[in-house]
Formats: structure tokens, sequence, C-alpha cells
């Protein structure tokens, strides 16, 4: 006759009492997977706007050392095509690179080739090369379109990405100075000094981001965005404007502001001052291109944006 208590007899749970205990998790799951996301968005934004600070800073440190901001790309035959003079003569460097030994990248800095025509051809050449180093602070958290390690390749070339550009103003991108406005802090062979901001610094876009989601990839630079690229087209790899509204989650280009971040509801930007703000992808164009201009006398107020 068995004797074992009809308590220690049962070893486990039921099917009944397993799916209720399966049915709790994943609705707390359900419940909680909202809330992680949202924090690691705000860590992302809080990170990305670090970033842009510290590019802001550098900018303006780069300034008081120089006395004026770094070009978006200093050619030094570019005044050919109606641009100035190369601040740096026989030099071929992009703006992210300008500002390496302001944020602790001058060995990096030191180690790329800048006084040959098309430098990248020689900094680019392959995955190990010096320009396919990936630098932390020009990466934004929340993109989701980069290639496997924040590398890109264009033909037999490899660069390291960058999220983030200097604001070119109002014009479109274009090689032939004549066409542009020159109104923003950086565009070729500029040097603009912080009295030539007549806006106010407060007022003045510095810096923002760019997404690489939805960017039509081509066999042109359009789609490149490195930062050792230095060439007439590379003013879209160092550069936005605001030619065209802010985008970052449908079809853009290169040289268009946008994010990632709220689903591409907010970009971030960096002042003149130094200051970081987040812009609406609501705001208006006009308000827009006021913000992009350094001088055009038209100062708008924070409650446009």
């Amino acid at each position: 006759m068995d004797v074992t208590p009809r308590s220690r007899r049962r070893l486990g749970f039921t099917l009944i009492e397993l799916l209720v205990v399966i049915a709790i998790i994943a609705i707390l799951i359900g419940l909680l997977l909202p809330a992680v996301q949202k924090v690691r968005e705000a860590a992302a934004r809080i990170q990305c706007c670090n970033n842009l600070k510290q590019l802001a800073l550098a900018a303006i440190t780069y300034h008081d050392a120089n006395g004026r901001f770094p070009p978006a790309v200093n050619i030094s035959d570019a005044d050919d095509y109606g641009w100035p003079v190369a601040p740096s003569p026989g030099r071929w460097y992009g703006l992210n690179l300008a500002l390496f030994p302001y944020f602790e990248q001058d060995n990096l800095r030191k180690n790329v080739v800048d006084n040959v025509w098309n430098p990248h051809y020689v900094n680019c050449k392959g995955p190990t090369s010096v320009g396919a180093q990936v630098v932390k602070i020009l990466i934004c958290p929340s993109e989701s379109a980069f290639p496997p390690g924040a590398v890109g390749q264009y033909n037999a070339y490899y660069f390291g990405l960058s999220s983030y550009g200097g604001c070119s103003g109002t014009s479109a991108t274009t090689t032939i100075g004549s066409q542009s406005l020159k109104n923003g802090i950086f565009t070729m062979n500029s040097s603009v000094r912080i009295l030539e901001i007549t806006d106010g610094t407060t007022n003045t876009l510095m810096f923002g981001e760019r997404s690489r989601l939805n960017l039509p990839a081509t066999n042109t630079s359009q789609a490149v965005g490195g930062w050792a690229w230095a060439n007439y087209f590379s003013q879209e790899d160092n550069t936005m404007n605001s030619s065209e509204p802010i985008e970052g989650i449908m079809a853009h280009d290169l040289n268009q502001f946008g994010s990632q971040h709220t689903s591409g509801l907010i970009s971030n930007f960096a002042f003149a001052d130094g200051s970081v703000k987040a812009l609406q992808k609501s705001i208006s164009i006009v308000a827009f291109q006021r913000l992009s201009a350094r001088n055009d006398g038209q100062v708008i107020d924070a409650s446009q944006y």
C-alpha cells in the first residue's frame, strides 16, 4: 500500500499553471518594452547632444587659437571655381579633420596626409587605412542605417563615417562659388570669424546631425559622408544646409539635416554659442533658414522653433 502523502507526490506545475505564468510574463514584457525603449532613446539623445556639444566647443577653441573657424573643406586651388583662396595653402582637408586636435584626436590628425590632391586616395586605401578609422564622437547612437562597423566603402576606398556636419547656410551644395550665398559658418575655403556672425551666436546654427536611413545609394560621392574625404565634392561630406527641410526618415540627400530620434520628429543642433537644442522636423523652412544664415539680419526667437 502506498502511504506517501498526496502533497509529496506532486513534483511540478500543471499545464494550465505554466500557461498562466507564461501569459503573465508576456504581459509584463509588453508593458516594460515601451518603457525600456523610451529610456534607451533618451540615453541616445543625451549622447548625441553631448557629441554636438564637444564639436561646438572644439570649433570655438579652434577659433580662439586661429582667429577664425575652420572651412567646410580646405581645397588649395578652389579659388579657380569662384571660392576664396584656401586658408591653408597647399592643403586638402575637411571640417571634421580640422577639429580633431581639439577633441583628443591629435594623433589621428597627424597620421592623415593632407598635402596631396584628393588625399582620400591615400588616406582611405583599404579597410585598415587611417581614413577608415571610426571616431566615436562623430557617431550618433540613434543611427540605425550605418554599414557594419560604421565604415563605408566607395569603390576601393574605405572611410569612417560621420553623423554630424557643419551648417553651410541656406544655399544648396555646389562646386561653383558664385552659386553659393556663403552665409553659413562653414563653406569651401571659408574663414569666418565670430564678429561675422552678425545675427548673434545664440541665433545661428553651427553643427547638426543627419541620418543615413533611406539615403539613396549612388555611384557618386553623394552617398559617402566620410570624415577623411576632401575634394571639390566633399562639402556634403562635412556640411549640411537648409535649402531643404529637416528630414531623417523619408528619402533625402546627404547634405540634408535630419535624424532618427523619436521617429525622425526632432533633430539636435549645436548653436554658435556652444548650446545644443532640438529642432522640430515641423519647423517652418523660413525659420530654419534664418537660423542657418549668420548674417541676414533676420533674427528669430526660440518660440518659432
